[in-house]
């Protein structure tokens, strides 16, 4: 993708290795191909792909037809682990998974910019009429490593066209480069000039109406940056917006041992790769960061009071499954307004799949309904 700034120059990202990866026709194909099979498999029953192997999960969810199909393929299509290879080139692996993926969600402007020296990419759903608009911060996912502006723009997409807001992607600092706090420090930084008024791509934000949003590693920043907020006096958002989020690498749940092997898309052993990457553990830091640390692992701070209305969407077969749940039922044992949807049968990444999975199409359109309930959006 080429987009400009307000200068008329690029902006470029901050991570090695994002942004290189451009599709040529065979990715094209792939792509068109992925979303066939997707199509396809949706017909066939859920019989046949027990017969291959796929299974209920303890709980008795069913994992979907076009994601089972989707899974098989990519097996085939992606033959590389991120981790058997450098953070550089395993970024490029997961631009190109995302790509596979991704849709074509029509928004009025998308333009590459900053925001307190940040890059970020600005999603306008209509063009700017000078009116303060209701803002998304979004922080992808990708384990503090991995993804991109690119990975998620399509779930950035979606957001704004079905949720009828600003969209401000962040392209934060990642590890090993820039361990743990760098990524919070870039998120924090965004969230609190946009508090204090700094527009977007000359749009002007509503800044009782901010919403912080991520996936995976991005919905950890995204519900630590609200505990950060609260310890620093700052005004909570609206919303936290939590998409599959990690809440807790001190240890590993049940949900880990039941989908961390290869086959789900997500692995333990990835994740492993991550908290190794992120907490600064054989990097250049003196001693490694704490896995208690409740900025990393925001299950487990003890007060959780006061904190933003949250959303919370899991997915059934997914190792991060039960802290996310664990973490919503901490925020409502603390009185925080809390809705948290299971996707029964979809797995990890799906914020990215709307393309490829019908379930994922409705767990977004659920979000987006409920994120526009919560800010008064109507109609």
């Amino acid at each position: 993708m080429n987009h400009t700034d307000g200068a008329g120059g690029t902006v470029r990202t901050v991570n090695e290795g994002n942004g290189a990866y451009r599709p040529g026709p065979v990715d094209v194909v792939t792509g068109v191909g992925a979303r066939l099979l997707g199509a396809v498999a949706g017909r066939f029953p859920r019989s046949l792909w027990r017969s291959l192997g796929v299974h209920r999960n303890r709980d008795g969810d069913v994992l979907e037809p076009d994601v089972a199909a989707v899974l098989l393929s990519l097996r085939v299509v992606s033959s590389l682990d991120i981790v058997d290879v450098p953070p550089v080139h395993s970024r490029r692996i997961v631009e190109r998974e995302a790509f596979l993926a991704s849709g074509n969600v029509r928004v009025a402007e998308v333009t590459d910019t900053r925001v307190a020296g940040i890059p970020v990419r600005v999603y306008l759903d209509r063009p700017s009429d000078g009116t303060a608009r209701p803002t998304v911060v979004y922080l992808h996912g990708g384990g503090w490593v991995t993804g991109s502006l690119d990975s998620h723009d399509a779930a950035c997409r979606s957001l704004c066209a079905d949720g009828g807001v600003t969209v401000v992607a962040v392209d934060y600092r990642m590890a090993p480069e820039h361990p743990f706090p760098a990524a919070l420090e870039d998120t924090t930084a965004v969230v609190t000039a946009l508090q204090d008024g700094e527009p977007v791509a000359g749009t002007p934000v509503d800044t009782d109406r901010i919403v912080i949003s991520g996936d995976s590693a991005g919905g950890n920043l995204a519900a630590a940056a609200c505990l950060w907020l609260r310890g620093n006096d700052r005004p909570q958002p609206a919303l936290q917006q939590l998409f599959v989020p990690v809440t807790d690498l001190s240890a590993r749940s049940a949900s880990y041992e039941e989908f961390g092997e290869a086959g789900m898309y997500l692995t333990a052993a990835q994740m492993d790769w991550y908290e190794h990457h992120y907490l600064g553990r054989g990097g250049d830091l003196a001693v490694a960061v704490d896995p208690t640390d409740p900025l990393v692992s925001p299950l487990l701070e003890p007060d959780l009071s006061g904190l933003a209305p949250a959303y919370v969407a899991v997915a059934g077969f997914d190792p991060l499954r039960d802290e996310g749940e664990a973490y919503a039922g901490r925020l409502r044992d603390a009185g925080v307004p809390v809705v948290l949807r299971r996707h029964r049968g979809l797995v990890h990444p799906f914020i990215n799949s709307v393309a490829l999975w019908a379930g994922a199409r409705r767990a977004m359109a659920d979000a987006t309904s409920h994120m526009r309930t919560t800010l008064g959006l109507h109609g």
